[in-house]
């Protein structure tokens, strides 16, 4: 009972532990709706599990504040998550890098129709844009603060996911949107193809895997060398391509301090 009582305190202060054999849970930021996340991720998953000689459980959230809302409970062992999500709770509860995708940079941008009459980022003067979430990190939060620092008033409506915001702008139903260079890239052609980029945000490190404090580091390490063997035969480039990954590389805590140098709350109190 006394056992049973302190492993419950643990998983309430955050601090929990795996059981030996124990399945983890890697929740995926939602960028896409869950059933395209989930049939992308989990054959992808589910190797390097096997790789790593561990179990590995594709998760994630209906949008990308239940997401964060889910990283600050500590509810995901592993988590791939935005650059600014990774900010705030590699602090509490100290979720900590160690892979991610190789040679594609995070960059923001914002689209509009091939056929639309804004030419230049000052064209979107009191324009309707569609974002993702508020918290979006390169799709939201730097993008809009882009427009603020050029003093460029827009009517900003929040949609969801990225994939909302492509379809949306190429609908007509919005003059302009903010996503992420990699989405663009990977979209349906025929939905991308009715798009463009008017302007860019500079680039940042891209989205890390990273792991609970309760993870053993060991674990982490297995999992980091599973990662990165992929790209080396081919079951793992044929799985890296459903994801549209190219390869994939350590990544470590340091490699965020350019995010964490940011005022990143000062930008989103000004888009909120």
């Amino acid at each position: 009972m006394r056992l049973i009582r302190f492993m419950t305190l643990l998983w309430l202060c955050g601090l929990s532990f795996l059981v030996f054999g124990e399945a983890l849970t890697v929740g995926i930021t939602p960028l896409k709706p869950a059933s395209k996340l989930a049939e992308e991720w989990t054959p992808l998953l589910e190797e390097v599990g096997r790789r790593a000689g561990v179990e590995l459980r594709f998760k994630t959230a209906a949008s990308i504040p239940v997401f964060g809302e889910r990283l600050g409970s500590g509810e995901y062992d592993i988590a791939y998550m935005n650059p600014y999500h990774y900010k705030v709770y590699s602090a509490r509860p100290g979720y900590r890098a160690f892979a991610r995708e190789r040679g594609r940079p995070l960059e923001g941008v914002l689209i509009v129709r091939k056929d639309s009459k804004f030419r230049k980022l000052q064209d979107l003067a009191g324009a309707t844009l569609s974002f993702p979430t508020p918290l979006a990190f390169a799709a939201s939060i730097l993008t809009q603060a882009e427009l603020q620092k050029q003093g460029i008033p827009i009517k900003a409506r929040y949609v969801q996911s990225h994939d909302s915001v492509l379809k949306g702008v190429a609908a007509g139903s919005f003059d302009a949107g903010g996503t992420i260079m990699k989405v663009l890239q990977t979209a349906d052609p025929a939905l991308a193809g009715n798009l463009q980029v008017l302007a860019r945000t500079r680039l940042y490190q891209p989205h890390p895997f990273s792991s609970h404090p309760r993870v053993p580091l060991e674990i982490s390490e297995r999992l980091r060398k599973a990662f990165i063997s992929l790209e080396h035969d081919a079951t793992g480039r044929k799985l890296l391509a459903g994801v549209a990954f190219n390869g994939m590389e350590a990544a470590d805590d340091a490699d965020y301090n350019d995010v964490r140098g940011l005022e990143l709350e000062k930008l989103i109190e000004a888009v909120q």
